[in-house]
């Protein structure tokens, strides 16, 4: 019988030269650490299972470049402690998945298996494509405004981004202190819950709950809603539909005052931040980043110290609304991404992210559909910070009461 392992390098094989997911893949190091975890009889809650590292997060030994010729050669003298994490867990670190440019905007060649005119997201576009293409069933990714929900969504699996602050980022490259955030990719909610987990070195049972109780679900569009696209828009509805169908009704509450603010304010935090973080990095090598990466971080260094205070100020504010808003709820329910993927010279837009980002909410996606081309649409569900166990157990409930899209044609 073919182990996980040989299954994952079998597939890496098949279709790594048409996504490009990876930076690399190192299948014999993982071959030989598949076959001591064997002999040994070790144990874990993540034994022998291939899990896929985005290139942002330090591995021992072996480059870490962060998508960018700033730190091309770059090798890291220690893993991240998710990924210490993972190997205590008894997983195999098969490779590092691609980030677009500085875990920013930039894309990187990775393309969605579920087409490969279109884009997987970003930033953690390897790590998606990844576990959609079947390559690895696990993958760590990271989201600062949008980039573990939104490629999620693109590639029709689940993506779960934790409460801000509750995986650590020690060897984690950082772009904006306040809001980077470690999250992960995998097949189902259930297998989300166990992976995040073992990136916290916790038992699951601090993440996961088999109690199937019927959510108190609620449902929000923000002013965003007319710039989704109509599929989206019908595609949400009838989400929302169906769970009430099969819950019981699904509220409408109004959201807090100066939520729509929120995507202004994410950004103003972050290029600040990214602006004082990179610094030293960039000075007088600024012809190795690119042209969308140079000028947010000009944006970020010209902000005045006192903008920069008042966003933060205003984001504690917003914090306190939606506690008090969303911890009447098991999850809120709101739009993953304006459509399907789009066209790969974008990552996509992260505006239905920003707000659930800025406030350092648990979120995660669930697929729940395929619109016009034929791409997966996603149902989002986000939570009070710190109701992540909660929230989980919602999106397993709305997980088994939505239609299953199959895997990508690929």
């Amino acid at each position: 019988m073919r182990t996980a392992l040989v299954e994952s390098i079998a597939r890496y094989d098949a279709v790594e030269s048409r996504i490009h997911a990876f930076t690399r893949y190192d299948a014999e190091p993982a071959l030989l650490l598949d076959a001591a975890l064997e002999t040994t009889g070790a144990t874990g809650a993540l034994l022998r299972v291939p899990v896929g590292v985005k290139d942002i997060f330090d591995t021992a030994g072996v480059p870490t470049e962060r998508g960018s010729a700033l730190y091309a050669g770059r090798i890291a003298e220690r893993d991240a402690d998710v990924v210490r994490n993972l190997r205590a867990a008894g997983a195999v670190i098969v490779g590092k998945t691609v980030t677009a440019e500085l875990a920013f905007y930039h894309p990187g060649p990775t393309r969605n298996p579920w087409d490969l005119s279109r884009t997987p997201g970003g930033s953690s576009m390897g790590s998606a494509a990844a576990v959609a293409a079947g390559v690895v069933p696990l993958a760590v990714g990271s989201q600062t405004n949008g980039s573990v929900i939104r490629p999620a969504a693109f590639c029709g699996v689940v993506g779960f981004k934790p409460t801000a602050g509750r995986l650590s980022r020690e060897g984690v490259f950082e772009f904006s202190r306040t809001l980077d955030q470690v999250g992960g990719f995998a097949r189902s909610v259930r297998e989300a819950a166990a992976f995040t987990a073992a990136m916290a070195g916790e038992p699951i049972d601090r993440w996961w709950s088999d109690d199937a109780t019927t959510p108190k679900l609620a449902a929000i569009r923000t002013s965003e809603w007319e710039r989704a696209e109509d599929a989206a828009r019908d595609r949400f509805q009838a989400d929302v539909d169906r769970l009430a169908a099969a819950g019981g009704p699904v509220e409408w509450p109004s959201p807090p005052l100066g939520l729509d603010d929120a995507p202004a304010i994410l950004r103003t935090i972050m290029l600040f931040e990214a602006a004082r973080a990179l610094a030293s990095d960039t000075r007088g090598r600024e012809d190795l980043i690119s042209e969308i990466a140079r000028r947010a971080l000009a944006e970020g260094a010209a902000t005045p110290d006192e903008d920069y205070r008042a966003a933060l100020r205003e984001r504690d504010r917003l914090i306190d609304a939606f506690v008090a808003l969303a911890s009447r709820y098991d999850a809120i329910l709101t739009p993953p991404t304006v459509g399907e993927a789009p066209t790969p010279e974008t990552t996509g837009d992260p505006r239905f992210c920003s707000r659930w980002s800025l406030v350092g909410a648990p979120a995660i996606v669930i697929p729940s559909g395929l619109g016009p081309y034929r791409l997966p649409l996603g149902l989002q569900l986000v939570a009070a910070p710190g109701d992540d166990r909660r929230l989980l157990a919602a999106a397993a409930w709305c997980e088994a009461h939505l239609p299953s899209i199959g895997r990508p044609p690929l």
